[in-house]
């Protein structure tokens, strides 16, 4: 099979549509897990996935979204995650033949991470790498995370990929009218991190209808380094006897397709309410398109969960020596009140960026820290760390992109920048 990164480079890739639209059709109850059909149902799925074969998609897109051990757990079926999310793949596989590529379909827990939820971040991994092991080991091409609400979920996501398959990240996140996430992180921070992470694809799904994902797109298209992805709602729902229905037709839903493309989308389908007919008027707006060379941009960004920003020569720097006794007895204590005013005076005097320096401080909580400090701070940091452990920890949790000053003595640092995709500012 041609890579499926090359054919993106070489044209416009159509995904497939709605599973749960379709299989509501075919009778799911609202209480049944969709993905149990994988099991239960199997050649219902496959059709489904023969009728957006035949209706032109390049990419099907297996019925595993919420196949997590959470989701699945809440029906009685968390022991079957690996049964379930292989079962999806290789009824994909078999309906793909050679042409086309399968896309593994992962969602995100619906449980928010600490300090505003319950879950930490390595708990939110595990709880993906279960379900990605599975998905590569049935034959996935490729992973695609979608519907995300929160950026450091689909962090975590993008580094259980990254650190136990070989399969190409699409990051897709949902946003509301302001371009931004439920936990408030802006269209463009949410590319500027996750195609730094390692995302081969970044883009935007559901949301409503195509209408609402063009201002997004546009945001991310500004930064983007890598391909767009977008996959729109058959637009606004209307909820009649509980359930919701999705009236836009496929005529008006495709209408949108040369703005999408216009704006560096190579990968376009339809999640919510979307049938074959729709990818069938996809394909033929398409057919009609001459796409553009993909602009590659390399932009040197930091960002942190809520803004970004260029970095330039005359930047205006706040410097946080987190090693000095006040703010280190602090740090170790667990009590990061003082630091975080710290860096709130940093955003009052209208700072570009934050440098948070450890010194060699090893002795304290980094994810506590982190994802506390993160919360409150909204301005990009830097991070100078004597201890790479330090660095690899912070870098692994901070929700955006950090920049880095390296330690010329600290020869293995440079690995760990570019495994987490940080900024590299200088060396001291």
């Amino acid at each position: 099979m041609h890579d499926f990164l090359q054919s993106l480079r070489e044209r416009v890739l159509l995904y497939d549509g709605s599973k749960g639209v379709m299989l509501q059709m075919r009778g799911l109850r609202g209480d049944e897990a969709a993905e149990s059909w994988n099991l239960l149902k199997p050649e219902v799925v496959k059709d489904i996935y023969r009728q957006y074969k035949e209706a032109g998609s390049d990419v099907l897109q297996t019925n595993t979204f919420p196949g997590n051990s959470i989701t699945l757990g809440s029906h009685g079926l968390g022991d079957k995650v690996a049964e379930i999310n292989a079962a999806g793949v290789e009824l994909a596989k078999e309906v793909a033949g050679r042409d086309v590529f399968v896309a593994a379909s992962v969602g995100p827990t619906g449980l928010f991470l600490e300090p505003v939820g319950n879950l930490s971040f390595e708990q939110a991994y595990d709880i993906y790498r279960e379900q990605l092991l599975a998905l590569a080991e049935a034959g996935a091409d490729l992973v695609n995370f979608e519907t995300f609400t929160d950026l450091n979920e689909l962090r975590a996501a993008i580094l259980a990929a990254r650190e136990n398959t070989r399969l190409p990240v699409i990051a897709s996140l949902t946003f509301n009218k302001g371009s931004k996430t439920l936990s408030g992180n802006p269209a463009e921070v949410c590319a500027i991190a996750c195609q730094a992470l390692g995302a081969a694809v970044v883009g935007a799904n559901c949301s409503g209808g195509p209408e609402s994902l063009l201002e997004p797109i546009k945001k991310m298209s500004a930064v983007a380094a890598v391909p767009l992805a977008v996959k729109p709602n058959a637009g606004l729902p209307e909820i009649k006897d509980g359930k919701a229905i999705y009236s836009q037709t496929p005529e008006i839903f495709s209408s949108y397709t040369r703005d999408f493309i216009a704006s560096g989308v190579r990968l376009i389908g339809g999640c919510c309410g979307t049938t074959p007919e729709h990818i069938r008027a996809l394909k033929k707006e398409l057919a009609r398109i001459e796409a553009p060379e993909a602009e590659i941009k390399n932009i040197p960004a930091i960002a942190s969960a809520y803004s970004y920003f260029v970095c330039r020569a005359d930047a205006r720097i706040k410097q946080l020596p987190l090693w000095e006794k006040k703010l280190a007895d602090a740090l170790t204590a667990g009590d990061f009140s003082e630091i975080i005013a710290a860096a709130l005076e940093g955003e009052a005097e209208r700072a570009d960026y934050l440098l948070l320096d450890f010194g060699d401080m090893r002795d304290f909580n980094v994810w506590e820290f982190t994802s506390t400090f993160s919360l409150s701070v909204k301005i990009p940091v830097a991070v100078k760390a004597g201890s790479q452990d330090v660095l690899a920890k912070f870098l692994r949790y901070y929700p955006g992109r950090a920049g880095v000053l390296l330690s010329e003595r600290k020869a293995g640092s440079r690995s760990i920048c570019v495994h987490y995709g940080a900024l590299i500012l200088g060396e001291e």
